[in-house]
């Protein structure tokens, strides 16, 4: 049997003519066709977004500090002998705000770091003492460290705060600002003047309030002023705990502080946390040389509290390693 006689040969002229689509067929089919198209178009624009988004955070200061956010380390240093390669070994430091080594460079791996700004005194001779010398805000010599007690309500005083003293201290390159003596100006309270310098309170939240406004991207950590903590809680992040558990005294040297005093400094950091439980807790106690015994104690007695442990001598001019695993016990070693 011959295939060539029995096939069919199909041809243009063979065919029936196609059957035309209605108009009402084709305009579903391109409403279907759009509607598929504009959907892998938002589909992939909603990634590409998401995309520059994680990129932006990851290159944004408020992301690298994210990383930070829970310090496992920190350290105090006021000196300027030992840089970043010594330093770097913590998670956050508080160095000098203006006689400090040189700042690390910016990276994922580099500490937090802030400056120190002095709120409630001014140190004679210091850097500032041109600025401040014979000014009526002045009101108490501390003959400890040879500065004065400054009445912070005072406007002049919060003028050259704002104007001079931050941002010098912020353009250098810091992170954010170390905010002390408080307690310095909360002492002006006692005694039988206290009632001429009621408004101390307010005037500390204030600032702490103007601070934040001015520089919602700089991170603010306040060294104690626990009476005003929950009014200042939701502006800061990290409040430090200095002599939670050993402290220096003139005459006596290092000690342990007494349970009554701890305890009610444990009262006035918790009453803190019920504000911001986000805020970290940092302790700084102090021990000698070679108190490693008391230095451990302290840190130990840290950790179970929760906080972030450091201890130094009270001039917290060297690096002590006593919350580095594995490390000397300081950095001259």
């Amino acid at each position: 049997m011959s295939y060539a006689k029995t096939a069919f040969v199909f041809s243009a002229s063979s065919m029936p003519p196609p059957r035309p689509l209605r108009l009402e067929k084709l305009k579903k089919r391109e409403v279907i066709l759009l509607r598929q198209t504009d959907k892998a178009l938002i589909s992939f624009l909603h990634h590409l977004f998401l995309v520059f988004v994680l990129m932006l955070c990851l290159t944004s200061p408020s992301a690298a500090f994210a990383g930070k956010a829970n310090p496992r380390t920190w350290l105090c240093y006021y000196g300027n002998t030992y840089g970043p390669e010594i330093y770097s070994r913590f998670d956050l430091v508080i160095l000098d705000g203006h006689y400090h080594p040189p700042l690390p460079d910016k990276s994922q791996s580099s500490p937090l770091v802030f400056g120190y700004v002095s709120v409630g005194e001014v140190i004679e001779n210091g850097h500032l003492w041109p600025l401040a010398k014979d000014k009526p805000y002045l009101i108490r010599k501390n003959q400890f460290w040879n500065s004065w007690i400054v009445d912070v309500r005072d406007s002049e005083w919060q003028q050259l705060l704002f104007d001079t003293v931050i941002p010098s201290v912020l353009d250098r390159g810091f992170d954010g600002l170390f905010l002390d003596t408080f307690d310095s100006g909360l002492s002006l309270l006692n005694g039988k003047h206290g009632m001429r310098f009621r408004g101390v309170e307010s005037a500390l939240v204030d600032i702490t309030a103007k601070i934040k406004k001015t520089y919602p991207d700089k991170h603010i950590a306040v060294n104690r002023g626990l009476p005003v903590l929950p009014a200042i809680a939701r502006n800061i992040r990290f409040v430090v705990a200095e002599s939670l558990y050993s402290r220096y005294t003139e005459g006596k040297g290092y000690e342990r502080v007494d349970e009554t005093t701890q305890q009610i400094l444990l009262q006035q950091i918790e009453a803190g946390l019920k504000i911001n439980p986000e805020l970290g807790i940092l302790t700084l106690d102090y021990a000698g040389d070679s108190q490693f015994d008391l230095a451990q104690e302290a840190i130990s007695f840290s950790r179970k509290k929760g906080f972030v442990p450091y201890v130094s001598t009270y001039k917290l001019d060297q690096i002590f390693f006593h919350t580095l695993e594995g490390r000397p016990k300081n950095a001259s070693k």
